[in-house]
């Protein structure tokens, strides 16, 4: 199994949707953060997220948590690239200064 885990891109091709997924099932059946992030880092390598990540969503899936879409979160906005924005920039400096 471990040459078709390797030779395979397919098996690299996980979403974080599809990571949280694999988390919460592997979860559900008994694992323990480590055994589930050992399985990632077997199959993703490098791609694989952080024990700290796996811990946190093996936490909360054991709060009974159902949903594993990231909560909105406060603060600043995930991009600053908007048409507005732009048009800002592009503005031409006035004599003003």
């Amino acid at each position: 199994m471990a040459g078709i885990i390797e030779s395979s891109p397919a098996y690299q091709n996980f979403s974080k949707y599809d990571i949280c997924v694999i988390i919460k099932f592997s979860a559900i059946l008994g694992k323990d953060a480590s055994c589930i992030h050992k399985d990632l880092v077997t199959v993703l390598g490098e791609n694989a997220p952080s024990i700290q990540t796996v811990r946190k969503w093996v936490k909360v899936v054991s709060e009974g948590r159902d949903d594993m879409e990231d909560e909105p979160r406060p603060g600043r906005p995930v991009t600053a690239c908007g048409d507005a924005n732009i048009s800002k920039v592009l503005v031409p400096w006035s004599d003003d200064r």
